[in-house]
């Protein structure tokens, strides 16, 4: 078997060729623009006893696409920022025929990717959009609590992230943009559009991240779980950074330079990146998800805390063996909600590999 991970020699890409490469299921080839860093990574790995190869595509690219793609079985996508990248190597990849999954984090690309599915059917095309972090274990998180709870008023996703635990340009981008504009959220069992950055609430994590203050930020998981996932009520997400100065750093830095446009968020996100060890300073090394469903008048609550580079990478590169081996029985391009069937199976693979899922239950009586 053949898989190819474009943007292979990125931070989260890296991390998907590592793991594909420890569970031993084929040949792993490093996609990447860069040669140079394709070729660092896979000397990295190839000392560590594993069998990589390289390939200079541009993704962007139909033929470049095609040329690298050449007995490929599947293509995870890990090139970001997806909002935009991600529509368009989704494009290319359903019109060359190819299997595929990514880690789309942005809404509007989402949106996008997701309005392939009908050319993806014609092609015979499965590919799943968004199998990360969040999205992506939050989204498998939320389809496990419904399932125990059976009839679902409400699921709150929070996330928190920090400089001290990513790295690359994609990830401040994506932050950025996340927090500009109206944003999407199903509420009161509608599509509604509410300003990036509001809704601020106090949500408790485990220590050592305690206690912060998170806002409504742009993510998939309102787009696509209400269409999989019978919800009655809301489907929102508010994210953060921790420490939490940089929240209001982020916030501050929006509204005086009046970033409102993705030209202007490129040009911030660079001036960040430069500076970034900076904000890594006193910062943990560590990233969470925390999801509650309600209904039924009972609440599940699911965390899960970790390194942001294996909270994304870990399942992906999972959903991408599955994929591989038949395992998700589908045709279309789709969220992992959608075909990812067995989510108790999916999150007890994710424990083997030492992710901790915590799951607490409350009475709302």
């Amino acid at each position: 078997m053949k898989i190819l991970v474009l943007g292979g020699a990125g931070d989260i890409g890296s991390a998907i060729v590592e793991i594909l490469c420890s569970f031993n299921i084929g040949e792993i080839i490093i996609g990447d623009i860069n040669l140079a860093k394709a070729e660092e990574a896979s000397r990295s790995l190839i000392s560590r006893g594993y069998e990589v190869y390289i390939s200079k595509v541009d993704a962007l690219n139909i033929d470049s696409l095609r040329e690298a793609s050449k007995g490929v079985e599947l293509v995870v996508n890990a090139v970001g920022p997806f909002y935009k990248y991600g529509f368009r190597i989704a494009k290319n990849l359903v019109y060359t025929g190819l299997n595929f999954i990514d880690v789309c984090d942005d809404y509007d690309a989402a949106q996008e990717i997701l309005n392939l599915d009908e050319e993806a059917v014609k092609k015979q095309v499965s590919g799943v959009m968004g199998l990360g972090w969040t999205p992506g274990l939050s989204n498998i998180l939320a389809l496990e609590a419904s399932k125990r709870i059976g009839e679902v008023d409400n699921i709150y996703i929070y996330w928190v992230g920090s400089a001290a635990d990513s790295r690359g340009l994609a990830v401040v981008m994506h932050l950025f943009h996340a927090l500009i504009g109206r944003v999407p959220m199903y509420r009161g069992g509608e599509y509604v559009y509410v300003d990036s950055g509001s809704g601020g609430v106090n949500i408790e994590f485990p220590k050592p991240i305690g206690v912060i203050k998170l806002y409504y930020t742009g993510h998939p998981e309102p787009i696509t779980i209400p269409r999989y996932i019978k919800v009655k009520n809301n489907v929102t997400v508010h994210g953060g950074l921790v420490p939490s100065w940089q929240n209001g750093l982020a916030r501050f830095l929006l509204k005086i330079l009046k970033i409102d446009s993705d030209v202007k968020v490129e040009n911030l996100s660079r001036w960040i990146h430069r500076i970034e060890d900076i904000f890594r300073a006193g910062g943990l090394q560590l990233s969470a998800v925390k999801v509650d469903a309600e209904g039924k008048g009972r609440k599940i609550s699911f965390i899960l805390m970790d390194r942001m580079r294996k909270l994304t990478a870990l399942p992906a590169a999972l959903g991408a063996v599955k994929l591989i081996r038949g395992e998700l029985d589908f045709i279309g391009v789709k969220p992992p909600e959608a075909v990812i069937r067995d989510s108790k199976l999916f999150l007890d693979e994710l424990s083997k590999h030492r992710i901790h899922i915590s799951c607490s239950e409350f009475s709302l009586s």
